[in-house]
């Protein structure tokens, strides 16, 4: 039974949901995925917005080709009297139906965001969207870890460079320390790149099981990137973009039931009418 069979229904136990992406090395993906995933969850009618969490040096904007007027730099100095309606003024819109929360434009302003004022901000935007989506910097910063302990699942990034896996095996260590591994899911990027770690090899380099697979198209994404158009919307029948398309399924498929399971016969277009109302 195909997705298709399936209708959305907000239930308690369909909640709005944090997503972060984190990764223990840079130059590993990590960003186009984010975008990616996002833009693949929104196409399927849900309200979804990234946070651009690496606070100097953002990139979700690059990907997306999208220039911000305000930041989240802008956010922190009202984020105490703004409501959940007012901080929408804040995001940016992307024609894939994506908001995005931009980083500062200028480095030394991250520095003036902290956690407390990280957790105003989620529950905020929760309160306004099924789906968080957070683009973090590589690393366990403190804000990163905020994050984190947020979050409802981890998608942990890493490709199979040696360098890439031992730090991605220490930050499970350190993730695991903080009682978060159960959040935890590794995607294995460019997974049949050539090297000599094959993607057979990771589940006992990381000791971890279950291991979500993307493929290397380093044509694809480096020109998706460079114009920034995700490769889910100019390039859907690629591999790369089927396997992403693959994962956000399974993020999303919770909040699908059974058109049969319904109460009440109704057109699904009315239930998203008076679900607005």
């Amino acid at each position: 039974m195909t997705i298709d069979n399936f209708e959305y229904i907000t239930t308690e136990e369909t909640k709005s949901e944090i997503i972060v992406f984190a990764s223990a090395k840079g130059g590993v993906g990590k960003t186009v995925l984010t975008v990616n995933m996002a833009v693949a969850i929104a196409s399927k009618g849900f309200s979804t917005c990234i946070i651009d969490g690496n606070f100097q040096f953002g990139d979700v904007n690059l990907a997306l080709n999208i220039e911000p007027k305000l930041t989240i730099s802008d956010v922190i100095h009202d984020v105490n009297s703004l409501d959940s309606n007012m901080l929408l003024n804040y995001l940016q819109n992307h024609d894939s139906g994506v908001k995005i929360l931009s980083a500062p434009l200028k480095p030394e302003y991250a520095d003036l965001i902290t956690s407390t004022e990280i957790k105003v901000i989620c529950k905020k935007l929760l309160e306004q969207h099924d789906y968080l989506i957070v683009d973090l910097s590589s690393g366990l910063s403190e804000n990163n870890i905020s994050f984190l302990e947020l979050a409802d699942k981890i998608f942990l990034v890493t490709d199979l460079e040696m360098a890439a896996l031992k730090n991605t095996k220490i930050m499970l260590k350190t993730l695991n320390a903080l009682n978060l591994s159960e959040k935890i899911r590794i995607i294995v990027n460019r997974g049949d790149m050539e090297s000599v770690i094959k993607f057979k090899d990771v589940k006992d380099i990381l000791g971890m099981d279950n291991l979500l697979f993307i493929p290397n198209n380093f044509k694809v994404v480096s020109k998706s990137f460079n114009i920034g158009i995700p490769f889910v919307i100019n390039k859907p029948k690629e591999k790369i973009s089927n396997e992403i398309i693959n994962i956000a399924s399974e993020i999303y498929r919770n909040k699908y039931f059974p058109r049969h399971r319904r109460r009440k016969k109704q057109s699904l277009m009315g239930f998203f009418k008076r679900k607005r109302n």
